[in-house]
């Protein structure tokens, strides 16, 4: 089965003269503008020999590492595997780990050991990002705010339109996990950088850009300059999934997810614009999302497969307190590209979306990737619930716009 994998956001570049003279209507007609971030993935480009092997969970052992490593080596060493096999291990999350140079026999005795739940390959997901120009200053609002409902505040801050239309509040003292390309060190962020950590190899400072969109949407301050976010002034804190090139793997992410479980504390949340292009689940995806809930509640993409949710991994969960969020135009229209299903819980704005980027810069771009990290800032300042105003319907589906107020 071919699979691919992305970043769920689309990039929009607009120059200069497009602010000028588009028409409001026409606007966040993103199907002519969208940049597909994809690459295929088959199962023959799994990692060869690496698998991630999961136990039946056993709460005696929840977070604790050594113990895990320990059943780790118990359970290989009974099968003849050796231990130097076990590359990471997961103990809040999902409890288990992953291992590398696996024959097809050890896999399969591995399968049959009466503590394994599943065996599933690792696969290494590869993104084609492609983010245009960043630009250093913002646009005039006088001339964006006739295209796109952006604004400006008094202080001088830029107000996306999406902000405006969700509401803000002051989230200094609040803590929201970003999973995703890292974060990059901006003068709107307040980054937890003792917390912050890197899966792929290397900083957990964002080379991509994406990561650092989204934190901004989230928590950029309301400082007097560049733009700012729902929960203006909130720490975000950089969990990095995804390299430079917008590659990571299955594992990486598992471990990323298990590592907020493991450190977020009640009252944070936390937020995964990452995704499956092409419909794709993994039990353990699910399963680690499922257990995150555990110990906070955050937002996923709904992804831009213009599909529905139920075909993907993580967003087809419909638990308690993860989020699923659609993204919608200015207009509370659906966004062509835009997921949608039984899943979605929330739909907010996530089409030509201003925010913070790479270099101290600022770029605007689309998908829901942008809509997600609306509803993790109001989940933040609300605790887990977001208040509504007026609905968004999609392939036979209506659900809620989310709002602070």
């Amino acid at each position: 089965m071919k699979i691919r994998f992305r970043i769920l956001s689309t990039i929009t570049i607009f120059s200069f003269l497009f602010y000028s003279c588009e028409k409001n209507e026409e606007t966040f007609n993103d199907t002519a503008s969208e940049i597909d971030i994809v690459n295929d993935i088959g199962a023959d480009q799994a990692i060869p020999g690496e698998y991630i092997i999961i136990y039946h969970p056993d709460q005696s052992i929840s977070g604790k590492t050594v113990e895990i490593e320990n059943k780790s080596n118990r359970i290989v060493s009974r099968q003849g595997i050796s231990a130097k096999n076990i590359k990471n291990t997961y103990s809040k999350a999902i409890q288990g780990f992953t291992a590398k140079n696996l024959s097809e026999e050890e896999v399969k005795l591995l399968r049959e050991d009466p503590a394994v739940a599943y065996v599933e390959p690792n696969y290494i997901l590869k993104t084609d990002f492609k983010s245009g120009k960043p630009v250093s200053n913002l646009p005039p609002t006088v001339q964006n705010k006739a295209v796109t409902n952006d604004s400006q505040l008094s202080n001088g801050e830029f107000l996306p339109w999406g902000i405006n239309r969700v509401g803000r509040g002051n989230g200094v003292g609040k803590t929201c996990w970003i999973i995703d390309s890292g974060i990059a060190p901006h003068s709107d962020l307040t980054i937890d950088t003792n917390q912050s950590i890197s899966f792929v190899g290397g900083s957990w400072v964002d080379e991509d850009g994406h990561g650092t969109h989204v934190a901004g949407t989230v928590a950029a301050r309301n400082n007097g300059s560049g733009v700012i976010g729902v929960a203006y002034g909130a720490t975000v804190v950089s969990v990095r999934v995804l390299d430079a090139n917008g590659n990571g793997t299955v594992d990486g992410l598992i471990q990323g997810v298990d590592y907020v479980a493991d450190n977020a504390n009640a009252g944070e949340t936390w937020n995964f614009s990452v995704g499956f292009n092409s419909r794709f689940t993994s039990q353990a995806i699910d399963d680690a999302f499922r257990n995150l809930e555990r110990t906070t509640y955050g937002a996923t993409s709904a992804g831009n497969s213009n599909d529905d949710t139920q075909f993907y991994s993580p967003k087809l969960l419909q638990t308690p307190n993860t989020w699923v969020v659609g993204n919608m135009t200015n207009t509370d229209a659906p966004a062509s590209g835009s997921n949608f299903g039984r899943s979605v819980d929330r739909w907010a704005p996530g089409t030509a979306v201003w925010s913070t980027w790479l270099n101290g810069q600022f770029n605007r771009i689309s998908g829901t990737s942008m809509a997600s990290p609306h509803v993790a800032g109001i989940l933040l300042l609300r605790g887990n619930s977001t208040a509504t105003d007026g609905s968004v319907s999609k392939g036979g589906y209506t659900a809620p716009i989310a709002t602070l107020n």
